[in-house]
């Protein structure tokens, strides 16, 4: 097989000689396919299961052949297991495999008993026969194992592989050193990848001593009996894919194939504009910032005049990707200074064949890169269909990045957590849009993860905002008058009441300033946030909280909106608070599409610093502003996008309208139930009582 560097063919700029490449590769493939018919046609073992392929194809014949199945094949441990498709109901499983095989016919049947099934995932156990009273080393083992992975990436690039390890046969105790270390080097194969999986069969067939418990073996000590295939079973469990087929997300990189570069990539560079990396030809890898894991790809670049870079990365072993039925391709992106759109790259994709993709602004998708915080960014797939629909998307083999601006700017940008997404995430069932603010420390214990956007520069922070459902909102945030002493970590990480809709990590800390003199250092006395970006045919809503655990004085602190009207305010005391908020209701943006929040100390702030906090936000938006209804001293009713926010009411709901009839029945979590309300007047009706709202 021809190594992949010299069978991958970049793009017209990378290899001038099209016609000369071609033709080699050409003669090369002609050449493999002839030394494999020739290979395969005296392959000694192909004549012993002539019958079982007989009886595959008879099987498919009759009931046609099943699709997207999680696909069993080899020895007779698998075929053996009458039981499977009962054993796993919640898998659509079918089993391929024929006694007395090895990796090597499987290899040769891989046309019978693999390809016809476009598999989901293959489960593959061979192994017992390949090592026991052969030649064959571990290693050789190692070498079909490869062979028939690359085999099923190939065909079925989006296809799971589960290996089982080979188990314990009290019969085949003379080969147990060779069977151990062949599972010891599966092991560390799958390990490498993410599509491999290793299932571990070996350690639960043994007893505490060491050597194989008979009790799951038949009279043969080599076949298991019906007490061992309820042992595999459990363990083959977890790991197969179940319920009906439904296209996948596809993860191109999220951890490093090397410390220090990623080998599935590739840099090409054009003076005098320079990419510097410390291997030639690929990415470099960092383990400073990351997303996830351990490692991100770092491009460090400058766009010179004249010159030209691009850099591309791929999948492990360069594998092809199907994304006819991806939504986005979604990375997180992080730069230790911001980074404006202008100094961002193209992104675009390629295929096996060498096709590209035209060449779309990452800028169109993020309109800059805030300094020391990790971004989420979304780029549709349908733009790229727009722009190039004739491309081979069920073959995309890499994703370009390239030159774009040409100002000599250095600019260095890490790149974590590639994906092709099916759909986006939404791992909140509630989540309605919404934006969370997590103003405060960078420290691990209270930057929140998920769907939130932490701030940590009190002074100058300037960032993207994403929603609860981690989609770009084009709403940008910026410190524009400093809290310039920081923050404190002293909130609370547990909350109820009102502050539940935030999370602890959230409200652990605050940035703060203080209207006075504190010591020696002058006062600060507001601190002013900058929201740009917004609808201005929308209304905006602000729910604040902020907390100083074990205070005794009032440490008010008065949250001002101000927008395309009057000033809208509201106060909260920030001394042991971990239940309320300071709600702020449908402020429209200015004609900059504006609105600007000043936090400074209130007017019952007795504090003798005059402290003030701000430690978390949540904006919600409206298209009308809507009514707010009081039922008794502790529940608000407010319609606001969709959604019925009733406090943190959890309970049964009734929605009537004013002729009685009943629009919506259901459960509120948390204080929100979804529903689509027209305009008009309706009575709500909960466990703690009834209201009136009325939607304008």
């Amino acid at each position: 097989m021809l190594n992949d560097k010299y069978n991958y063919n970049f793009t017209n700029n990378i290899i001038q000689n099209q016609e000369l490449i071609i033709m080699i590769k050409k003669l090369f493939t002609l050449l493999l396919l002839t030394i494999s018919v020739s290979v395969f046609a005296q392959y000694p073992r192909a004549s012993l299961w002539t019958a079982d392929m007989s009886g595959f194809a008879s099987q498919d014949a009759v009931a046609g052949a099943p699709k997207d199945v999680v696909l069993f094949a080899g020895s007779s441990t698998f075929r053996a297991w009458s039981s499977l498709k009962t054993d796993f109901p919640n898998s659509k499983v079918l089993n391929r495999a024929f006694g007395g095989s090895m990796m090597t016919d499987l290899i040769y049947y891989f046309n019978q008993v693999v390809a016809p099934y476009n598999p989901r995932q293959v489960v593959l156990y061979e192994g017992d026969n390949d090592l026991e009273g052969s030649l064959k080393t571990p290693q050789d083992f190692m070498d079909d194992v490869i062979t028939m992975t690359r085999l099923i990436n190939i065909y079925f690039p989006n296809a799971k592989i589960l290996l089982v390890s080979i188990k314990p046969s009290p019969s085949r105790t003379s080969s147990f050193s060779r069977y151990q270390a062949a599972n010891a080097l599966m092991n560390a194969y799958a390990d490498k990848f993410t599509h491999i999986e290793y299932a571990d069969t070996w350690t639960p067939m043994l007893k505490q001593d060491g050597t194989p418990q008979t009790s799951y073996f038949g009279s043969d000590m080599l076949h298991m009996n019906a007490s061992g295939y309820v042992l595999w079973k459990s363990i083959l469990e977890p790991y197969l894919l179940t319920g009906s087929y439904e296209e996948a997300n596809k993860t191109v990189f999220t951890e490093s194939s090397h410390p220090r570069y990623h080998d599935f990539s590739y840099v090409s560079v054009t003076a005098p504009s320079l990419f510097t990396s410390v291997q030639s030809g690929k990415i470099s890898t960092d383990s400073t910032y990351f997303h996830t894991g351990k490692t991100s790809l770092k491009l460090d670049y400058k766009g010179v005049q004249g010159g030209n870079w691009m850099a591309c990365v791929a999948g492990p072993t360069w594998m092809a990707y199907d994304i006819t039925s991806s939504k986005e391709i979604q990375f997180w992106v992080y730069a230790t200074t911001a980074i404006s759109g202008s100094d961002l790259p193209y992104i675009y994709l390629e295929s096996m064949t060498g096709q590209s993709t035209t060449r779309l602004l990452l800028s169109a998708y993020i309109n800059q890169i805030a300094g020391g915080t990790w971004t989420k960014v979304n780029v549709p797939i349908e733009d790229f269909k727009t722009a190039s629909p004739s491309f081979g998307y069920d073959k995309v083999k890499t994703i370009f990045f390239s030159q774009l601006n040409t100002n000599n700017s250095a600019i260095q940008l890490y790149i974590d957590d590639i994906v092709f997404k099916v759909k986006s995430d939404n791992p909140n069932p509630n989540a309605a849009g919404d934006v969370f603010i997590d103003f405060g420390s960078n420290a691990g214990n209270f930057v929140t993860p998920g769907n939130w956007n932490n701030v940590h520069d009190h002074q100058a922070a300037n960032l993207p905002l994403i929603d609860d459902k981690g989609d770009n909102t084009g709403i940008t945030l910026q410190v524009t008058d400093s809290f310039y002493n920081g923050f404190n970590t002293n909130g609370p990480t547990t909350v109820s009441g009102d502050a539940a809709i935030f999370a602890g990590s959230a409200t652990a800390d605050n940035f703060f300033g203080h209207g006075l003199d504190w010591a020696a250092v002058p006062a600060n006395p507001k601190g002013i946030v900058k929201l740009s970006g917004l609808d201005p045919t929308l209304y905006y809503s602000l729910s604040i909280f902020a907390s100083r655990m074990a205070s005794t004085d009032n440490r008010e602190a008065k949250y001002s909106a101000e927008g395309k009207t009057a000033v809208v305010s509201a106060s909260l005391n920030a001394s042991d608070n971990s239940t309320k908020v300071a709600n702020i209701m449908y402020v429209q943006a200015n004609a900059n599409a504006e609105i600007t929040l000043t936090t400074e100390a209130g007017a019952n702030n007795n504090n003798s610093n005059k402290f003030f906090y701000l430690g978390a936000m949540r904006i919600s938006k409206s298209t009308q502003p809507n009514s707010v209804k009081t039922i008794g001293d502790d529940l608000q009713l407010f319609y606001n996008n969709g959604v019925v926010q009733i406090n943190q009411y959890t309970g049964p709901v009734q929605i009537y309208n004013m002729n009685g009839k009943t629009i919506s029945t259901g459960q509120s979590i948390f204080g929100s139930y979804p529903v689509t309300l027209q305009k008009g007047v309706y009575v709500l009706s909960t466990l703690q009582g009834n209201g009136k709202i009325t939607v304008l």
